[in-house]
């Protein structure tokens, strides 16, 4: 019988509620409490998408967040930093210098390539944003198996790292991310050694003033367990 509809019966079986059991509830509470505080230690970081408007209407979700499109309309001729359209600085490591139409615009896309060793093509390419942001998606095309990868520090703790072709679960497809925390910029790299050429369309981030903490303080889940525990021992003492 649950507590709930001990609480709910009338009669002779209000007067059980004894000593016992509301010592029992306490230690019940107590127990409650640290299952749901091991519960929020172990949340995720981040959260990853594959569908748009999956990513889009959890954006949305959050209250005041704008979101950016770059759609790559303009041409931008190759340079080792350019500026797009929505005002993401994009830089090419160095050396080697960039070559082959790296780091531009055309044809409605964003061209580039990344290589492991650096030695056809920049091992990393920082895209910096116009001001923090807490998501970001794009729609990839020709990302390698095991090579591209994108990293940023998406909660505040550190530098995460996503493989795109395992992200999408193939060569093309979209990824986005929203996390816990802003960040200001993101890195795309490569774990091999070997040049990965890949092109992306609609480029969105989001931004909001605050980014809300997608998991409620272990300090408010406490008081919260509790408070509802003193409630109901409260409620069993006045019914004896």
């Amino acid at each position: 019988m649950s507590l709930a509809k001990l609480i709910n019966h009338g009669g002779g079986e209000k007067h059980s509620l004894s000593k016992a059991l509301l010592k029992s509830f306490s230690l019940a509470t107590v127990f409650t409490t640290t299952l749901v505080l091991s519960s929020v230690s172990s949340a995720e970081a981040f959260t990853t998408f594959t569908n748009r408007t999956a990513w889009q209407a959890a954006v949305d979700a959050i209250a005041g967040s704008v979101t950016t499109t770059d759609t790559f309309t303009n041409n931008i001729a190759s340079a080792q930093t350019i500026t797009l359209d929505s005002g993401i600085v994009s830089a090419n490591s160095s050396p080697p210098a960039v070559a082959f139409g790296d780091n531009s615009v055309s044809g409605g896309f964003f061209n580039n390539a990344t290589d492991g060793d650096a030695g056809n093509a920049s091992a990393t390419i920082t895209w910096t944003f116009p001001s923090p942001v807490f998501a970001f998606g794009a729609d990839f095309t020709s990302a390698n198996a095991g090579g591209l990868n994108l990293t940023g520090n998406f909660d505040g703790t550190g530098n995460q790292t996503l493989l795109v072709n395992d992200s999408i679960g193939g060569e093309n497809g979209f990824l986005g991310i929203i996390g816990n925390a802003n960040f200001s910029s993101i890195v795309f790299g490569n774990n091999i050694t070997t040049t990965d050429t890949f092109f992306i369309d609609s480029a969105s981030f989001a931004s909001v003033a605050s980014v809300p903490v997608a998991v409620p303080e272990p300090g408010m889940i406490t008081g919260l367990v509790f408070l509802g525990g003193g409630l109901v021992v409260r409620c069993l003492a006045k019914r004896r």
